[in-house]
């Protein structure tokens, strides 16, 4: 959502800086004494005098904005996954975090020193998911050992409200 925010606010600002150079360059080109430099400006303003509030222009440009204005209100108001997970501390004063990224590094490093895992993948979301691959030629002992490896990682970093730790463990085929 962030790229999404940037995207638009970056939009927006090049909309109102070229809508204010082309103010700029229209008052100078109609103080010079030229009728119109790019916009024909009388001719926009000659159908605003003439068309009224009740024409089917404004009356489908109205609702079209007001939709667009309160989605991107929504999106501005709609909560946020935090981009840091809170580590517990014994003082209050202490504010302490780690990010998204890196509980997903520690969990796959933890997973990755595994034998017989040759592939993990871990996303954080609301909750940790574990997508770890062994070979058909290198077996693991137990197949409760990734799940159990996840959660000692996850644990270990002592978050405050730890995510549930879900794992999966498929065999590749040679």
């Amino acid at each position: 959502m962030k790229i999404v925010n940037r995207s638009l606010a970056l939009l927006l600002a090049l909309a109102v800086i070229a809508a204010a150079v082309i103010l700029i360059i229209e008052v100078i080109a109609y103080r010079a004494g030229a009728h119109t430099a790019v916009v024909d400006w009388h001719r926009i303003y000659d159908w605003a005098a003439r068309t009224s509030w009740g024409a089917w222009p404004i009356r489908t440009a109205g609702p079209v904005l007001a939709v667009i204005g309160l989605a991107l209100l929504i999106a501005q108001i709609r909560r946020r996954r935090p981009e840091r997970l809170a580590v517990a501390s014994d003082s209050d004063a202490t504010d302490a975090a780690i990010t998204r990224r890196g509980v997903a590094n520690t969990v796959r490093h933890a997973i990755d020193d595994l034998d017989g895992v040759s592939e993990a993948r871990v996303e954080v979301r609301r909750r940790i998911t574990v997508n770890a691959r062994t070979r058909a030629d290198q077996p693991m002992g137990e197949p409760d050992l990734v799940a159990h490896t996840a959660r000692s990682a996850v644990d270990a970093l002592q978050l405050r409200r730890p995510p549930t730790v879900s794992v999966h463990v498929a065999t590749r085929e040679r």
